[in-house]
């Protein structure tokens, strides 16, 4: 397996960090976590075609996880309507329940009426488990609830090879999540706030430690940075509670997994 991060940030994009993003390759397939504002340049810039990715696995439904989502549609919708050399192959795009009624809503919002009538991409709400080829993937449900409004949020957890690569997506401390990183050999994960910061929207870094030491994950990933929290300080928070191996996720970053 190998992890190309597209995006290690959230909603305050830049030049060197856009939103959640990841693009992961196992089993001959190219597969992409979230789908944030700046995924599809970050894909150009890695000479990687949206004609190239297999599936589109989406965590929740927050702007910051999907705002490139109905964009890469339309990359298929247009091809296929305009162009003389038509689209052979199409994503299929996996999320919470409703991600049908997701896209329709969106497209109609945006005066585009552009996936009510055309069936060549397949949204097919998330199941607990499934396969992709020989890949298989967990999806655990996890407590994300922000502006007092909760999320219909997923952790995914992708297994190829005897390896194990978990996506925290968004989420504060709860039994999903802690399930989904069990024995990880790599544990991409929500590092939003500092200690001391506890709530229902993220983990704060003491319980990422606490729960990626308790869970024996192999190596700790650190993502989903906001600009008012030095990501230095923060891994050094982490560190007080994980022994483990621990990366400062960044844009572009990318990370071989043997397997």
């Amino acid at each position: 397996m190998k992890l190309t991060i597209l995006g290690a940030g959230t909603f305050f994009a830049g030049i060197n960090q856009t939103a959640s993003a990841y693009l992961l390759e196992a089993s001959g397939l190219k597969i992409l976590v979230d789908c944030g504002p700046g995924t599809l340049v970050r894909l150009s810039q890695i000479g990687v075609s949206v004609f190239d990715i297999d599936a589109v696995f989406i965590t929740h439904f927050h702007p910051d996880h999907t705002s490139d989502l109905f964009p890469l549609f339309m990359n298929y919708r247009i091809t296929d309507t305009l162009a003389k050399k038509k689209p052979t192959r199409f994503p299929q795009i996996f999320g919470p329940e409703g991600i049908y009624q997701y896209m329709l809503r969106y497209s109609r919002l945006s005066q585009l009426r552009s996936v009510e009538g055309w069936e060549k991409i397949k949204f097919t709400d998330i199941k607990s488990k499934q396969k992709l080829g020989d890949v298989k993937i967990e999806a655990f449900k996890v407590l994300h609830k922000a502006f007092n409004y909760k999320a219909k949020a997923y952790a995914y957890r992708f297994g190829y090879g005897g390896k194990v690569i978990t996506f925290s997506g968004d989420a504060a401390k709860c039994p999903g999540i802690e399930k989904a990183c069990k024995n990880a050999d790599i544990f991409i994960c929500d590092c939003s706030f500092p200690r001391g910061i506890k709530g229902p929207v993220h983990m704060n870094t003491e319980e990422i430690g606490q729960i990626s030491q308790k869970n024996r994950v192999k190596k700790l990933l650190l993502t989903h940075f906001y600009p008012f929290y030095s990501p230095q300080i923060l891994f050094k928070e982490v560190k007080e509670n994980f022994s483990g191996e621990t990366v400062i996720g960044r844009d572009l970053m990318k990370v071989p997994l043997e397997g």
